[in-house]
C-alpha cells in the first residue's frame, strides 16, 4: 500500500487532501493507497473571511467548519495529540506525533503553514488590534463599531506575511468607513510599511504598488515608508520604528511578524524564519523528490495568499499520482495568484499573476466586491471540497 501523509490542515492541507483523493480514487477504493492529514486542530477557519468580520460584514459563524466534515471520507484524519506533529524525519521518510506514534510516508505534503512572532516587537500585540487572529479581529470589530474618529496607524511589521494584500484592505476599508460614517474629517490614517525602496512603498509588487500608492493619495491617506517597527508603548499608545520615528496613535492595526510552524525549526528542515527551501517550479522540498511543500509554508517568492496554495494543489496532486502510479508526466507550478482587493466597504479590485505576468489591478467596482463576497461563500463547497 501506497502512504501519503498532509503534515497539517487548514486551506492548504484540506484542499490538496482532497485533491489527491480525487487523482487517487481507485487506488483508494482498492485499499492500495492511503492519505492521513495530521492537524492538531478539529476546526477549519476560513481565514481571509476574518478582515471582513472586523468591519463586521462576515459573522464569525461563517468562517469555521469541522475538517472531518470538508475531507473526503476516505481520508484518516487525526487531530488534538494524535495529530499534532512532533518532528518530520525526510531522511528516514516518517512523522512522529506527540502520541508516540510514527506515520511512514511514500509522499509527504508539508503544509504546516505560519505562526505569529508576536514576542519579536515590544508590547506589539498588547498595544494593536489584528485581523489576522480569531479573538483579536472580534475585538477589532466592537472597536471599530464604537470607533467616532482619531489617529488610525495601520503597520506591517516584517515581509513576508500571509494574505500581502490584507492591510490594503484594512486602510482603504477603514477610510471608507469613516467617510460613510461621516467622521473622514476626524480620523487620520497612516499606513506605515517596513520596505520603503523606493520611498513611500505601500506593497511588494512594483505595478501594484503603483495603482495602490495613487489611490491612497487620492484619499487623504499619509504613507510612511520605510517604517520598521521596533517597539510599541501599549499605555502611552506610541508606536516607534528602527529608523527612530514615533508616532501617537488611538487605534493601531497591526500585521505581526510571520514565520513558519515551529515544527519546521523542530524537525531542522527550514532557513531561519522556518520557511521550507522549496523548488518554485516542481514543488518539491529541495534534495527530496518525495516531499512536497504547499501554502505559507514554502520559501517561494510569491504572496502566501489561499489562492497560492489552491493553485499549487493541483500541481502536487497530480505529480504525488503520478508519483503512485509509476507514470511520467509532471505538471509544473507557474507562481499563479488571485486576489482579491476590498477598496471600500462595497467596492473591490484584485490581482492575477504569476512568476511571467505582473498583476496591474482594474478599476475598483461593484462587481468585483460581489465576487469576493460571493467567492467566500463558495470557499466551502468549491475550494475547500476541491469540486473544481
Amino acid at each position: 500500500m501506497k502512504r501519503i501523509v498532509v503534515a497539517g490542515g487548514g486551506i492548504a492541507g484540506t484542499i490538496v487532501a482532497n485533491r489527491i483523493a480525487q487523482k487517487l480514487s481507485e487506488e483508494l477504493n482498492r485499499r492500495e493507497a492511503e492519505i492521513e492529514v495530521l492537524t492538531e486542530s478539529e476546526e477549519h477557519i476560513y481565514l481571509p473571511g476574518q478582515l471582513l468580520l472586523s468591519f463586521g460584514i462576515e459573522d464569525p459563524s461563517s468562517l469555521v467548519k469541522k475538517e472531518k466534515y470538508l475531507l473526503d471520507s476516505r481520508i484518516k484524519l487525526h487531530t488534538g495529540i494524535s495529530g499534532k506533529m512532533k518532528k518530520i524525519d525526510v531522511a528516514n521518510h516518517e512523522v512522529i506525533t506527540e502520541d508516540g506514534k510514527i506515520h511512514r510516508y511514500d509522499n509527504l505534503i508539508i503544509a504546516t503553514g505560519v505562526e505569529y512572532a508576536w514576542d519579536e516587537i515590544k508590547g506589539y500585540k498588547e498595544g494593536s488590534f489584528t485581523p489576522f487572529e480569531m479573538d483579536s479581529a472580534m475585538k477589532l470589530r466592537e472597536r471599530l463599531a464604537d470607533f467616532s474618529g482619531g489617529t488610525v496607524v495601520i503597520n506591517v511589521s516584517k515581509l513576508p506575511h500571509r494574505c500581502p494584500v490584507a492591510p490594503l484592505e484594512v486602510t482603504m476599508l477603514l477610510e471608507d468607513m469613516a467617510k460613510k460614517r461621516g467622521i473622514r474629517e476626524k480620523t487620520k490614517i497612516i499606513y506605515t510599511f517596513p520596505v520603503g525602496n523606493p520611498s513611500g512603498r505601500v506593497f511588494g509588487i512594483d505595478t501594484t504598488n503603483k495603482v495602490i500608492s495613487k489611490m491612497f493619495e487620492e484619499r487623504g491617506i499619509e504613507v510612511i515608508s520605510p517604517f520598521n517597527v521596533s517597539s510599541v508603548d501599549p499605555d502611552k499608545k506610541v508606536i516607534e520604528s528602527s529608523e527612530g520615528e514615533k508616532i501617537n496613535y488611538d487605534l493601531l492595526i497591526s500585521v505581526p511578524p510571520n514565520v513558519g510552524s515551529r515544527i519546521i525549526q523542530d524537525s531542522e528542515i527550514g532557513d531561519r524564519r522556518r520557511w521550507v527551501p522549496t523548488d518554485k517550479f516542481t514543488l518539491n522540498m529541495k534534495g527530496h523528490s518525495d516531499v512536497y511543500v504547499i501554502g505559507d509554508a514554502t520559501d517561494l517568492p510569491i504572496s502566501k495568499a489561499g489562492s497560492t496554495a489552491d493553485f499549487e494543489s493541483y500541481v502536487i496532486a497530480n505529480n504525488v499520482a503520478n508519483d503512485i502510479k509509476g507514470n511520467l508526466g509532471r505538471k509544473s507550478f507557474d507562481g499563479s495568484v488571485l486576489c482579491y482587493i476590498a477598496t471600500g466597504m462595497d467596492t473591490a479590485t484584485y490581482i492575477r499573476f504569476n512568476y511571467n505576468r505582473p498583476p496591474v489591478p482594474p478599476p475598483p467596482s461593484y462587481v468585483h466586491w460581489w465576487g469576493k463576497l460571493m467567492y467566500n461563500k463558495m470557499y466551502w463547497t468549491v475550494t475547500a471540497k476541491a469540486i473544481v
